[in-house]
């Protein structure tokens, strides 16, 4: 790494690492800041008090964040240039809104720059500007979409043929996805992250854009996938390297087994991330599809969304994905990271397609069942086959769970009991068994028990047939 320029106001080229030292290593592409192209000088002058002061203070500890700041004021110096504006004084709400009007594309960056330097030159007595000059009302609206995690096709088979690739990548695959990781937490992972509290393991890194640490529990497994990179690390360069991680040199776009790959003392950029380039090498070497026939596509953006939806589908509530998450908000965790697949559907709530039909063999709406069967339909379940006397029960009992039952030990004459398709075997195998009691009782002449068999035998008969027709 190059050191440090010395810095000068008045040059033009900036090193923005002699302002503040204390940068993101993966911001090395950004650390410069070039105001040569930025006209007139007025403006100039004041642009650079603007970026200087947002780099002293370590405005989100990122020099990326400044370069948007910067491109902001360049695009605006252009137009004031095209529009001879010759001061401070002339800037007004009217030339936003023109300005707004000639621009193409309106973005969050270029709004909330200039916004940033109007609010910091008038607080700071560089210059007067009215703060209603840019309002609420003029950024684009911000729509961000539901969450496009990998599918469990792609991911399957992408982890079936994870062992064709070199282990530092496999490692990174591994950690990533089991934490729930942003590709930038994925970079900076430090090498002393794994923590041990008796048998029991745990994660622990600082997560840049949140600002704080996280923890998850880890299991021995991946523990000891953290152990071996943190192996492979210091055997390559000791207490030289402070990260889990690392970039690469050689990476191949074709060959998986990736036989000129190069470890080098360089945090993992966002652009070139050795792993994206070798999973995607994997998708186009193996030809994973995806459910549509289409060739698979990754980013590492994929894993956090992934991931958490996978912990959603095991049944994990949304409170714990949330906090693996670490997340503030429910509200961000189920809108943004877990997507409800039709798999899911169908477990959850797959017996709204089924054909329900209660004790007289109609159909039972879905929406008729009482707000405990929605939330809690196994509470619901009857499965009283050995134990209950008489006649075993299979279904489900339509009563709401805090209403008392009188008709126990009759359900299949209750208009209450739901029928079930998958049952129907059971109901077959219980009629059959109660016309043969029917005809045992009636020779016998007990008649209170032909009358209740039949009874019972009679309704499955509407229940069998109502299910036989839906099937």
């Amino acid at each position: 790494m190059l050191p440090s320029t010395i810095f000068n106001f008045s040059d033009d080229n900036w090193d923005l690492r002699a302002i503040n030292p204390n940068f993101d290593q993966r911001d090395i592409a950004h650390s410069t800041a070039n105001f040569s192209s930025i006209k007139p000088d007025w403006f100039k002058q004041e642009a650079k008090k603007h970026i200087y002061h947002l780099c002293k203070a370590g405005q989100s500890n990122t020099f990326g964040t400044i370069k948007h700041h910067l491109s902001a004021l360049r695009i605006f110096s252009r137009y004031l240039s095209q529009t001879n504006i010759t001061g401070f004084d002339q800037i007004n709400r009217s030339i936003i809104l023109d300005y707004l009007a000639k621009e193409q594309k309106v973005t969050k960056d270029k709004l909330g720059g200039l916004r940033s330097f109007f609010t910091a030159g008038t607080i700071r007595g560089w210059f007067t500007i009215d703060q209603d000059i840019i309002r609420d009302e003029d950024y684009p609206k911000r729509r961000r979409g539901n969450p496009d995690p990998l599918s469990d096709v792609v991911r399957e088979q992408i982890e079936q043929n994870l062992h064709m690739l070199p282990d530092p990548i496999v490692r990174m695959w591994l950690v990533c996805f089991f934490a729930a990781m942003r590709p930038s937490e994925l970079a900076l992972l430090k090498k002393d992250c794994l923590v041990q509290e008796g048998q029991h393991w745990k994660l622990v890194w600082q997560r840049k854009k949140t600002k704080d640490y996280h923890e998850i529990p880890i299991s021995r497994t991946i523990a000891k996938v953290v152990q071996e990179q943190q192996e492979y690390i210091n055997n390559l360069w000791g207490d030289e390297w402070d990260y889990l991680f690392c970039h690469y040199h050689g990476l191949s776009e074709v060959h998986l087994s990736q036989p000129k790959l190069k470890p080098i003392r360089k945090v993992i950029p966002q652009s070139r991330n050795p792993l994206v380039t070798v999973i995607n090498c994997l998708i186009k070497s193996e030809n994973i599809l995806d459910e549509n026939g289409q060739l698979a596509e990754f980013t590492p953006k994929l894993l956090r969304p992934t991931r958490l939806t996978q912990l959603f589908e095991q049944g994990h509530d949304l409170a714990v994905v949330s906090a693996w998450a670490g997340h503030k908000h429910f509200a961000t965790t189920s809108t943004y990271y877990t997507e409800v697949s039709c798999d899911l559907m169908e477990r959850e709530a797959g017996h709204i397609q089924q054909a329900l039909v209660n004790s007289d063999g109609h159909r039972l709406p879905y929406e008729s069942l009482p707000k405990s069967f929605w939330e809690k339909p196994q509470a619901h379940k009857l499965e009283l086959s050995g134990t209950h006397i008489n006649t075993p029960i299979y279904g489900y009992c339509g009563l709401d769970l805090d209403q008392d039952c009188d008709k126990f030990r009759a359900c299949y004459t209750c208009q209450s009991f739901v029928a079930v398709p998958e049952k129907l075997p059971q109901y077959l195998k219980v009629r059959d068994e109660l016309r043969g009691k029917e005809a045992k009782a009636l020779a016998s002449g007990q008649d209170v028990l032909v009358e209740q068999f039949s009874r019972q035998a009679d309704q499955l008969d509407k229940i069998i047939a109502s299910l036989q027709e839906a099937a």
